[in-house]
C-alpha cells in the first residue's frame, strides 16, 4: 500500500494541473504542460546516473527552469515567478547531490519532494490568480476600445 505521503502528493498534483488546466488562462495551461512532461520525463529517465548523480532528471529539471523562466518572462503572473524561484531550489538538490555523501541522499530527496508540493500549491494560487486578479483576465475588443477612448 502506498504511504500517505505519496497518496497527498499524488492527489495534489492531480488536482492542481487539473485545476491549472480547466480553470486557468494561457499561462496556467501552459505551465500545467510543462509540470505535465517534467514529471513523466523525470520517472522515465531517473535510472540513468554517473555514480550517484542523477544527470538525466538534472537535465529534465534545468528544462523545467527555463520553461518557468520563458512563462514568467512571457505573462504577468507572478505564481509563474515564484515557481521559477522554487524550481531553482529544486535544482540546487541537484548540485548538492554531486558533492554530497550518501548521508545527503534522504536529505536532498526530502527537498525535492517539498519543492514539488510548493510548486503544486503555486499552481493553486495560480488558478487564484487568472480567475480574479484585474490584470490576468482576457481583453476583449469591446474592453481595448474603451481604453482607448
Amino acid at each position: 500500500m502506498p504511504s500517505p505521503l505519496w497518496i497527498f502528493g499524488t492527489a495534489l498534483t492531480i488536482l492542481a494541473l487539473g485545476l491549472l488546466i480547466w480553470k486557468g488562462g494561457r499561462p496556467e495551461r501552459e505551465a500545467a504542460v510543462g509540470l505535465f512532461v517534467a514529471q513523466l520525463a523525470s520517472g522515465w529517465v531517473d535510472h540513468l546516473v554517473i555514480g550517484q548523480f542523477r544527470w538525466a532528471v538534472a537535465v529534465v529539471s534545468v528544462s523545467l527552469l527555463a520553461w518557468f523562466v520563458r512563462l514568467s518572462l512571457r505573462y504577468d503572473r507572478w505564481w509563474l515567478l515564484f515557481a521559477a524561484g522554487a524550481q531553482l531550489l529544486a535544482l540546487g538538490t541537484h548540485a548538492a547531490s554531486l558533492f554530497g555523501s550518501d548521508v545527503l541522499t534522504w536529505s536532498i530527496v526530502t527537498t525535492r519532494m517539498v519543492v514539488w508540493v510548493e510548486i503544486m500549491i503555486l499552481g493553486l494560487i495560480g488558478v487564484w490568480e487568472a480567475t480574479s486578479a484585474p490584470y490576468a483576465r482576457p481583453q476583449t475588443s469591446l474592453s481595448a476600445k474603451s481604453r482607448i477612448a
